[in-house]
């Protein structure tokens, strides 16, 4: 298991991680795919394409067959990724997924974060620290909305537990 989407496959699959390498061999093809139901037979061929791209193909046509839903954003995502990150053919990215569940939030997830981590912030708050510069600036914006990664988010929370603590030690002398 050599790719990181590899891996997420496995972890949504862990039947499938047997499979991994059955495609060196046309018999293992065909006992691996006899037991799996169509989903999982469409990500398993996909898992072979990722490990081994220069020799496997991926029918696309299979997301459009067998795929839905969730598991069709799943495997979007993952050929997304799959591109970005281990092949590199795509180094600037000119779009972004902002799911519910993203690494991206907006203004008001924000602030319902911080307030979650036991912080005193609201979306008003927030938005006018971020209006006189105390906050950093977004990481994407789309059509207007700002979003601010994960990433961001947890290093201005500790920034700003850090500040509150220091206020509040002063405060004891």
């Amino acid at each position: 298991m050599k790719k990181l989407v590899t891996r997420k496959i496995v972890e949504k699959f862990p039947g499938l991680e047997n499979h991994i390498h059955a495609y060196e061999n046309m018999l293992l093809v065909h006992n691996a795919l006899k037991d799996l139901d169509d989903v999982q037979s469409t990500f398993l061929k996909l898992v072979w394409f990722f490990e081994k791209p220069d020799q496997e193909s991926f029918d696309i046509r299979l997301l459009y067959i067998h795929l839905e839903n969730d598991w069709l954003e799943f495997a979007l995502e993952l050929i997304t990724e799959y591109f970005r990150e281990e092949t590199f053919l795509i180094q600037n990215p000119t779009y972004i997924l902002i799911k519910d569940d993203s690494e991206y939030f907006s203004l008001t997830q924000f602030a319902d974060y911080l307030a979650d981590q036991g912080l005193r912030y609201d979306r008003q708050k927030l938005n006018l620290y971020y209006g006189r510069g105390l906050v950093p600036d977004p990481d994407l914006v789309i059509g207007g909305t700002k979003y601010w990664s994960k990433k961001t988010i947890q290093h201005y929370k500790d920034q700003e537990e850090i500040r509150l603590k220091s206020k509040t030690e002063g405060e004891g002398y």
